[in-house]
Formats: C-alpha cells, sequence, structure tokens
C-alpha cells in the first residue's frame, strides 16, 4: 500500500510539471507597466493607497500607465523634494511653485515642454488661461504646468460661520486689519475659549493687502507698488504701509486678539478640533465651501484686497516633469489627463465616489468620509471639477469672470536675473524668512525687529539686489514700452 501511495503522489508530480513546462518555456513574458514617480504636498491621507489604487486601475485602462503618488506633508514637503531634486533621486513628475520653480527650471532640473505644448500637447495649452503661460515662461521657454484655477487669488478673511451668526456680525463691513480690532476684542470677552485671530508660521503673503507685489516671488523683501507705472524697487520693510501693519499685529497680539503660539505653529491639519473667529487666507470667489471642508466648520469669507494677476500668482502652482525622466511620454500623459480628464482630475480631488463622496441629484459632491482630500491648488484644471454641496453650480462661470476683471501687473512676464549675486540673494532671503514670520504674527516688537533685520539685510547686500533689481525692470520696461517708457523716466 505504502508503495502504491509513493507511485501514486510521484506521478502526481510528474503530471504537474507536464502541465507548468510549456508555461515555463514561453519566452513572452508581458512587459510591466510603467510607473511614475509623482511627488505633492498634503496631509498623508489615512485612504492615499486606496485612491492610488483607483486611480492606476483609471490610468492604465485608458492610458497604459500607473502612478506612485507620494503626498509629503506640509512641514516636509520642501526639504524633501529640494533633497530628492539635489541628489538625483528617482522622479518623474513634482509639484513646484513660484521662486522655486524659477530656479530649479532655470538650473536645468525640469523638463522643457514649449515644444510639447505647441504641438502634440496644444490641447493642453489651450485648457490654461493665456496669463499663466505668460508668468511662467522663462527664456519663452515653459518647464511647468501652471495649475488652471483663479488667476488673481485675492487675501480673504475667513469667518466662523457659526459665531457670525451668533452675534449678528456683517463681516461686509471688515475691509483692512484694523477694522477687526472691535469685533475681535468682543470675542475674546465673550468666547474664552475660541481663538479670535489664529495665525501660523504658514504665513499669508500680506504684500497685497498694503498695495504692493513682490519683484523675486516671496523670497525676498523687495517690491513694487501696485499701479506705478515706473515700478520703482523698494524694500517692503521702509513701507510706510508694511510697517502700519506690523504695527497693528503686535497690537492686536499684545492684547490677546492673536494665539500666543503663532510662530510655532505649523500644518493647518494638526489643529483642526480647536475653535478660531477668523483667520487669514487666499482664493477665489465661492471660497466658502472648499475652506468649510478644509478646516472642518463651516467658513464664510470676506475679500480684504483687490485681483491682480502678478509673477507670484501665475507661478504659484505648477506641475513640472524631471528632465531627466525615463518616461517623458507618460509623464505628459499624465499632465494630459488631470488637466483634460474630468475622471483623473475628480478622483485626485475628492477620493472615490461611494467611498470619499457622493453626488447628490444635481450632480454636487457631497463629501462622506475624511479618508481622503486631494489639495486643489496643486493637481490640474480646475474647470473640469465637480462643484461641491454649497457651491454655485455655475461656479467655474463665475471663476472665468473673475479671471477676466482681474487687473494686471505692469512686471507680469519679468524674469529677474540675480546669478552674478547669488550669494546676496541667498544671506537676504534667509534673514528675510528669519524675521518676517515674527513680524506677521505680531509676536515681537516692530520698531526694533525691523531695525535689526534692515541692518542686518543691509550687510548682507540688500542695497546691490535693489540697484541690480531696478536696473533690469527698467530695461524691461523700456522694451516693453518703447520711447514711452523713457519719456516717463524724463
Amino acid at each position: 500500500m505504502k508503495r502504491i501511495r509513493m507511485f501514486a503522489l510521484l506521478l502526481a508530480v510528474l503530471m504537474l510539471a507536464g502541465c507548468t513546462r510549456p508555461q515555463m518555456a514561453n519566452t513572452e513574458q508581458e512587459e510591466p507597466p510603467v510607473v511614475l514617480r509623482y511627488y505633492t504636498i498634503g496631509r498623508a491621507d489615512r485612504d492615499l493607497s486606496q485612491v492610488n489604487d483607483a486611480l492606476n486601475r483609471l490610468l492604465m485602462e485608458r492610458y497604459g500607465f500607473q502612478v506612485d503618488y507620494r503626498k509629503i506633508d506640509w512641514n516636509e514637503y520642501e526639504d524633501t523634494v529640494n533633497s530628492v531634486l539635489n541628489t538625483n533621486q528617482d522622479f518623474d513628475v513634482v509639484f513646484t511653485w513660484d521662486t522655486h520653480y524659477m530656479k530649479n527650471a532655470t538650473n536645468g532640473v525640469f523638463l522643457d515642454l514649449t515644444d510639447y505644448l505647441l504641438g502634440e500637447g496644444k490641447p493642453l495649452y489651450d485648457a490654461v488661461e493665456p496669463r499663466f503661460w505668460q508668468g511662467v515662461r522663462i527664456n519663452e521657454r515653459i518647464f511647468g504646468i501652471p495649475t488652471n484655477k483663479e488667476l488673481a487669488p485675492v487675501i480673504q478673511l475667513l469667518f466662523s460661520q457659526e459665531l457670525v451668526d451668533k452675534y449678528g456680525i456683517r463681516i461686509e463691513e471688515y475691509h483692512t486689519l484694523s477694522d477687526l480690532e472691535p469685533v475681535l476684542t468682543m470675542i475674546a470677552q465673550r468666547e474664552p475659549d475660541v481663538v479670535p485671530m489664529l495665525f501660523t508660521s504658514e504665513r499669508v503673503n500680506m504684500t497685497g493687502l498694503v498695495g504692493y507685489e513682490y519683484v523675486v516671488g516671496e523670497d525676498l523683501p523687495l517690491v513694487v507698488r501696485r499701479g506705478d507705472p515706473e515700478c520703482r524697487v523698494v524694500n517692503l520693510y521702509e513701507t510706510k504701509q508694511m510697517q502700519q501693519l506690523q504695527e497693528t499685529l503686535h497690537r492686536f497680539y499684545e492684547k490677546g486678539l492673536i494665539n500666543a503660539d503663532a510662530t510655532l505653529r505649523t500644518a493647518i491639519s494638526r489643529f483642526r478640533e480647536e475653535q478660531v473667529f477668523c483667520r487669514f487666507g487666499t482664493g477665489g470667489p465661492e471660497a466658502d465651501a472648499s475652506f468649510t471642508v478644509d478646516f472642518g466648520y463651516p467658513i464664510v469669507c470676506q475679500h480684504v484686497s483687490s485681483p491682480w494677476v502678478t509673477n507670484t500668482t501665475a507661478r504659484g502652482a505648477l506641475m513640472a516633469v524631471n528632465a531627466h525622466t525615463p518616461h517623458p511620454k507618460e509623464a505628459l500623459q499624465f499632465l494630459q489627463a488631470v488637466n483634460l480628464d474630468p475622471d483623473v482630475r475628480n478622483l485626485l480631488n475628492f477620493g472615490i465616489e461611494g467611498v470619499h463622496y457622493q453626488l447628490t441629484e444635481q450632480d454636487q459632491v457631497e463629501m462622506i468620509s475624511d479618508g481622503y482630500r486631494g489639495v486643489p491648488y496643486t493637481q490640474g484644471n480646475w474647470y473640469i471639477l465637480k462643484t461641491m454641496v454649497g457651491e454655485d453650480p455655475k461656479k467655474w462661470d463665475r471663476y472665468r469672470e473673475y479671471n477676466a476683471q482681474a487687473q494686471v501687473s505692469e512686471l507680469l512676464g519679468f524674469e529677474p536675473d540675480l546669478r552674478e549675486l547669488e550669494q546676496e540673494y541667498t544671506q537676504v532671503s534667509k534673514i528675510y524668512q528669519r524675521f518676517d514670520n515674527a513680524l506677521l504674527t505680531g509676536s515681537v516688537e516692530p520698531a526694533a525687529y525691523r531695525s535689526i533685520a534692515l541692518e542686518d539685510m543691509r550687510q548682507a547686500g540688500i542695497e546691490r539686489l535693489q540697484q541690480q533689481l531696478q536696473l533690469q525692470v527698467d530695461q524691461w520696461l523700456q522694451e516693453q514700452r518703447g520711447e514711452e517708457f523713457v519719456e516717463s523716466r524724463g
């Protein structure tokens, strides 16, 4: 009996081997799909891998490739991505912005997309508002795809709707920071568990609040007055408007109207459950619903600056491709998809239908889970996104009207060249970033702190930077206007 069992076992093994031998002999194996490594900013959601799987099923079905979707936390993104770029680590597509974009494009890190966009990628080029392209060009070349969104985001006050309704507050009456002092004081007295005005170290660009715009992005405090046809380059800290703003913020801080740990706060997601009456944000029309989702409680917004199209706004959010990617075709197809394919774009923004959101009878998005949330401004064309419950179904028509009415900066398209002053640029930038955080949270005495900052920046070479930028701005304006500019200079 034992021999019979052994024989039967041996026969079974031989039969199995016989069945599998032809498969093993088949040398025509299917190629594995291309997997793009994609870095972007945002909270690493609980359901990110689930969304990534759904995204890959969609991408494979329609385009034949997949994406390794990596969201890096707000507090870590810049350092992480700079490490990836500077050490030649593997990546294919990356979120970039403003001076980060300009620096890496100029240094050859990002792929030149110009020929593609004017050829095979023309549908993508045509889908983006033309003034974005004007702002992101470098020597007439394009190295990133700007998020097609509001072209001129304004500074907004974000109020808790619950408290606004409770006290009958008319938010449309608040147009400046100083206007807020009485209502913030009232909230501090009547709502001791509420932060009257929340600030974090992730500061909002306040130049628009005082009527200025940056010449070289947010790295340097060198600005021009909005609407100034001569574009005189000045130090932001030396303007009366910014000095008054800093004084107001410090007064608020001293009165306990601003959270005491403002300079230590980082990503907003860590403090979602804290009660806040007011904070600053930026955005366009119909921002209430999206901020409500972001913060987890009803928000109403009031604009406190006017819409201007500047280099900073045009370059505020882009997706770029590694200049040395082994998969340029697939990377460009991915950029096409997030800008032209509504299914891909809505999946990235809202997650999976039936899991993270559901559609109403009006075809609007109603979020049903906090397991995933995209970061809208980082990931492509807004105009193919569905609207959310609480938003105007014609929201995107309002955005187009809003963009059309925005005023255009005299310097839109200006490209600063500070390569010969790179050391000064680096040192002044470090000083500015260090001091500005404290000054724009009100946590230090402005006059004394500003005096130290100005002296440190002077020693680091800010005057040379200012002079060089003025020369370049003058030359650029003359090229744009010809004799008209020469006459205006007298």
